[in-house]
C-alpha cells in the first residue's frame, strides 16, 4: 500500500472502509513516516476537541428568562409616573442590567476548565529530567510538525525566558503528551503539554502560588516542578532554572486562572456570555 497521504485524517476518524483500514494498519507497522503523520493528526484532533465554546449554565438561562417586569401600579401621581413608558423602560433596563451584572459575576467565578482530569506523572518527569529515559527515534517531533502543533494550540516556542532555546521535542505517554526540552547551556527546563484539566486533588507536596501572571502549583526542590492548566491543556515544567526565569517562562505560556477581583470577574463573565450569544 502507498503512503496514507490525504487519507490520514479519515483513518484517524475511522471513516475508511474496513478493507482500507486493515491495509492502512498493516502499512503503519512498517512506515515510520505515516506513523508520525497519524500521531500528529491525533494530537491535533485531541487539542481541537477541547476548544469548543462551553454551553451556558441552565440555571443562568432560567434566571435571565424570568427577569421581572415593572412592579404593579399604585394610586396617585407616583402610580401614574410609574405607568409612564419612560419610567417603565428605565426601570426594566436597570433591573435587567443588574441581573446581567449578577449573572456575569457568577459565570466569571465558575470553574470552566475543559477536559478530563489528568495527573501528570511528576516523579517520572523528574527522572526524565536527570536523564533517566531515552527518547526513541520514532517519537522525535520534526520542526515542520512543531509548526503544525503550534497552529493547533500546542505552544512549542523556539525560546523561553529569553535565552532558553528548544533543544529537543518528542511524544511520550503513548503519544498523548508533547515533551519539550529547553536549555541555555547552564539551566535546563523540560515542558510537558497534555490534553485535559489538572487534577488538583492529586498534587501532594505542591502549593498554590501566583507566578508569571498565572495561578500555578509549585513543588520546590532540585528540580522545581510547576504545573497548571488552561483551555483544555495541562502544562508541567521541570527545571533547575532560577525562580525569576521560571516565572518568565510561565508568563510566555497560556495563562492559568487565578482569583480575580470583582471587576475582573464580571468582565470575564461578560466575555463568556458574549461568546455564548455569538455561538447561538
Amino acid at each position: 500500500m502507498a503512503h496514507l497521504g490525504a487519507d490520514v485524517a479519515a483513518f484517524v476518524d475511522g471513516q475508511l472502509s474496513v478493507a482500507t483500514m486493515q491495509d492502512a494498519e498493516a502499512h503503519l507497522e512498517s512506515c515510520d513516516e505515516c506513523r508520525k503523520a497519524v500521531r500528529q493528526q491525533r494530537m491535533v484532533k485531541s487539542r481541537m476537541s477541547t476548544v469548543a465554546a462551553p454551553e451556558p449554565p441552565a440555571a443562568l438561562l432560567a434566571s435571565l428568562a424570568g427577569l421581572a417586569c415593572a412592579p404593579p401600579a399604585r394610586d396617585g401621581w407616583w402610580s401614574r409616573l410609574r405607568r409612564s413608558t419612560f419610567f417603565r423602560a428605565g426601570f426594566v433596563l436597570a433591573g435587567a442590567s443588574f441581573a446581567v451584572v449578577v449573572a456575569a459575576y457568577a459565570v466569571g467565578g465558575a470553574d470552566h476548565r475543559i477536559g478530563d482530569q489528568v495527573s501528570p506523572p511528576m516523579d517520572r518527569y523528574v527522572t526524565d529530567f536527570h536523564g533517566g529515559t531515552t527518547v526513541q527515534a520514532g517519537n522525535v517531533i520534526s520542526e515542520s510538525t512543531m509548526s503544525d502543533l503550534g497552529g493547533a494550540g500546542w505552544p512549542c516556542h523556539v525560546t523561553l525566558a529569553g535565552s532558553l532555546r528548544r533543544t529537543a521535542a518528542s511524544y511520550t505517554d503513548h503519544d498523548e503528551v508533547v515533551a519539550l526540552t529547553y536549555s541555555d547551556g547552564i539551566a535546563k527546563l523540560n515542558l510537558y503539554e497534555q490534553s485535559g484539566a489538572l487534577d488538583r486533588e492529586g498534587l501532594d507536596g505542591f502549593r498554590m502560588a501566583r507566578m508569571g501572571g498565572s495561578q500555578v502549583w509549585v513543588r520546590d526542590g532540585d528540580p522545581m516542578l510547576v504545573t497548571w492548566d488552561d483551555e483544555g491543556v495541562v502544562y508541567t515544567i521541570v527545571t533547575d532554572a532560577r525562580r525569576d526565569r521560571v516565572a518568565r517562562a510561565v508568563a510566555e505560556l497560556p495563562k492559568g486562572a487565578y482569583d480575580e477581583g470583582p471587576v475582573d470577574r464580571i468582565g470575564d463573565g461578560l466575555t463568556r456570555m458574549t461568546a455564548w450569544a455569538d455561538a447561538a
